[in-house]
């Protein structure tokens, strides 16, 4: 007799969850696998330009010579080149009024001069890197900070430092 008691209120509790979750009216709609579904306005571009900025937080393209825009060997110029590839579509998707910000970061060492020439020829190398893989211009922005912004997780003299970043921003 407890069983079914217990089977009898399992039951109810069970309908009552169903019931009350499931009351609206489900559409069906078609997305596409390569697109985010995003609704438009100003609260939907910001999403969209979290959702971005998340995507590439972790896209550092490194492997500079120190105190050069030259990247140092064939791995690395290929790393650099795999990284472009994954940032040219997602660059496609910036939202109008958005631009894809390419930050030139170097080493802290004693010319903060030097390092802020270095640091936007980094950018702007990979910035003509994105424009001959056919990325509007109109999209991308380059900039350089020394060693103002240090890559997170290193020491401001590692050489890690010698990298460029990527960020979507406001125009």
């Amino acid at each position: 007799m407890k069983k079914y008691l217990q089977l009898i209120i399992g039951s109810a509790i069970l309908a009552f969850f169903v019931s009350a979750c499931g009351g609206g009216e489900q559409v069906k709609t078609e997305q596409k696998a390569d697109e985010p579904q995003v609704q438009s306005g100003a609260g939907a571009d910001e999403m969209a330009i979290r959702a971005i900025n998340n995507q590439i937080s972790e896209f550092f393209i490194d492997g500079f010579a120190g105190d050069s825009a030259k990247i140092r060997d064939k791995e690395n110029m290929a790393k650099m080149k795999r990284i472009v590839g994954l940032v040219k579509p997602i660059v496609n998707k910036v939202p109008d009024g958005y631009v894809m910000q390419i930050t030139g970061h170097t080493a802290d060492y004693e010319s903060t001069a030097r390092q802020k020439k270095v640091s936007e020829a980094r950018g702007k190398a990979v910035y003509d890197a994105l424009i001959n893989e056919g990325v509007s211009a109109k999209k991308l922005v380059y900039r350089g900070v020394g060693s103002n912004e240090p890559r997170p997780g290193y020491d401001k003299k590692d050489f890690a430092q010698r990298c460029v970043s990527f960020k979507a921003i406001k125009k």
